[in-house]
């Protein structure tokens, strides 16, 4: 299927004007003093370098070019929007407490400009200073905030732009604070426990947006036909274990992209004579790093890019007010591009015969596979959590292995026939299959010594995901020329790239807090960091 992105010829055009004297203070003075009108911020969340090159390498294959071309590669049609944008810097991704970071030290970094501790949001490490975030000193001036993630609205990211809270997990808390926030529009995910009274209000979350004002809508075309609105939430069919949207490589027809969401966000918001501030996160390219999918990965990279696009179509419109920013917050997964069994070579075709993400093959197909093998064989089992049904007793590894059933649900979905995997390759989905069928593990290797909570080889080669379903990926990806060597994060610096308004300011290497700081500049705001002094203090949530 060849693919195309329908901002090539703007992006282009873009690129050439950020070298007139177009984007000069003296070209503009009407906003020298008041700072950029229209501000976008879009956020990859565990997106780093090597995800957007795979991404352009895959987008290459899919637009009938190969990636052993540089020809084929540095085709307009090939390059993503983000990377068009003429301005680019790096950042580091550090937290104020270990130096590989969660999304919730990297989300306040960014939103308020402060350094803090793993899972903490909008606080200081010693958890007795709040902030304000870039969004609500934006609001401040009066712009209107939209706040979109295509995982769950008071997930980490999208919470750092709101909420001030000790704990990530607090979500009817940090609900509580976005129902408080007064933001125009937020929009993907859901909001979790809406019906739940675990916060300091001790309310209903579900009534406490109503009594704010806000308005819940989950229908695609009534979400797509929003213009001009203010205090809307527009969330979307969610994904088989979460309250996020689904992968992009799975998402329903009835269901909303991120690019069209960003443009219904748009719509509500640009009458606003101040302007406004949009915060866009593609927070599932960090679960599917999470979860070593390069697939999944690489196609809610393209998403998450397509978003980017919608904000250029308005930037095209509006190139002396508007400032556009990309970047990610860390690396997930530590991907690479190269495998050393496949020399200098990849082979992105292979990932053509995946149809579907990791956990949604494990609902659709590994799970009732499962319990009709049970059930076949008779033998007793239960539900796990994370590992989804497996038998409790009787389970012989010696005899019971993958069968012709199984490898055809494997042909169908990943494209991997059983007769031409290697014997190594059909070992490792047998040890598996041991491993997801009746948690069966492998004592006879030795590994490193983790300790504790199971942190053995098993751990380090399934990564605590569902066994069949991460070793199919693994065995895929690496055909392609695909590695990972992490379940989690990496330390690695992030690319900032930028286009307009004050631009200039994210050239450069520079430190994670400097971004919201640069923004701040750009906007014309109070210097970040902002204390908020209502929300100081000791507080347990």
């Amino acid at each position: 299927m060849k693919m195309k992105s329908k901002n090539i010829t703007v992006a282009v055009a873009l690129i050439a004007a950020s070298l007139s004297p177009l984007f000069s203070a003296d070209a503009r003075p009407a906003r020298a003093t008041k700072g950029a009108k229209y501000v976008f911020f879009f956020l990859g969340d565990g997106m780093a370098n090597v995800q957007i090159q795979g991404a352009e390498a895959y987008l290459t294959h899919l637009n009938g070019g190969t990636p052993d071309s540089a020809t084929d590669l540095m085709k307009s049609e090939n390059i993503l929007n983000m990377r068009k944008l003429p301005t680019t810097g790096m950042c580091t991704t550090f937290a104020d407490t270990r130096f590989i970071t969660g999304s919730a030290a990297a989300g306040t970094a960014f939103a308020c400009g402060v350094k803090t501790d793993i899972g903490v949001i909008g606080r200081n490490t010693a958890k007795d200073i709040s902030y304000k975030s870039i969004a609500e000193l934006a609001q401040a001036q009066g712009k209107k905030i939209g706040i979109i993630s295509s995982v769950s609205l008071p997930h980490a990211t999208p919470a750092a732009y709101y909420a001030n809270v000790n704990k990530r997990s607090s979500y009817n808390e940090i609900g509580l604070q976005a129902s408080q926030s007064g933001f125009d529009f937020f929009g993907g995910g859901h909001f979790r426990y809406l019906d739940d009274t675990n916060n300091t209000a001790g309310v209903v979350l579900r009534d406490a947006f109503a009594n704010a004002g806000y308005t819940f809508i989950y229908d695609r075309e009534e979400i797509m036909a929003q213009d001009n609105q203010s205090k809307i939430i527009c969330s979307v069919e969610t994904s088989y274990d979460s309250d996020a949207t689904p992968y992009a490589i799975d998402r329903p027809t009835n269901n909303v992209s991120l690019a069209e969401m960003t443009r219904t966000a748009i719509q509500c918001l640009d009458d606003d004579s101040d302007g406004f501030f949009i915060m866009v996160e593609g927070g599932k390219i960090d679960w599917a790093g999470h979860a070593n999918d390069a697939v999944a990965n690489i196609l809610d990279t393209l998403a998450f890019d397509d978003a980017v696009g919608e904000a250029l179509d308005f930037y095209a419109q509006h190139p002396n007010e508007t400032l556009i920013v990309v970047n990610g917050d860390h690396e997930t997964g530590g991907m690479t591009l190269g495998f050393k069994a496949n020399k200098y070579e990849m082979a992105f075709d292979v990932l053509d015969g995946q149809m579907k993400s990791y956990d949604r093959f494990v609902a659709e197909n590994l799970n009732p596979y499962k319990t009709n093998y049970f059930e076949t064989a008779g033998l007793p089992y239960t539900y796990v959590k994370y590992a989804g049904y497996q038998c409790t007793s009787g389970w012989d590894e010696a005899t019971m292995n993958v069968d012709q059933s199984l490898k055809d649900i494997v042909e169908a979905n990943f494209g991997l026939v059983w007769t031409n995997l290697s014997g190594y390759q059909q070992d490792q989905l047998e040890a598996a299959f041991d491993r997801t069928m009746a948690n069966v593990k492998d004592t006879t290797k030795t590994g490193y010594d983790l300790s504790g909570s199971d942190k053995d080889v098993d751990y380090l080669t399934y990564g605590g995901y569902e066994a069949f379903s991460v070793t199919l990926t693994h065995i895929l990806n690496y055909e392609a020329g695909i590695v990972w060597t992490s379940s989690s994060h990496t330390g690695v610096p992030v690319p900032v790239m930028a286009i307009g308004f004050d631009a200039w300011r994210f050239n450069g290497f520079y430190d994670n807090t400097d971004i919201a700081k640069k923004l701040g500049k750009a906007m014309r705001t109070p210097a970040l960091p902002v204390e908020d002094p209502a929300r100081s203090g000791a507080i347990n949530y």
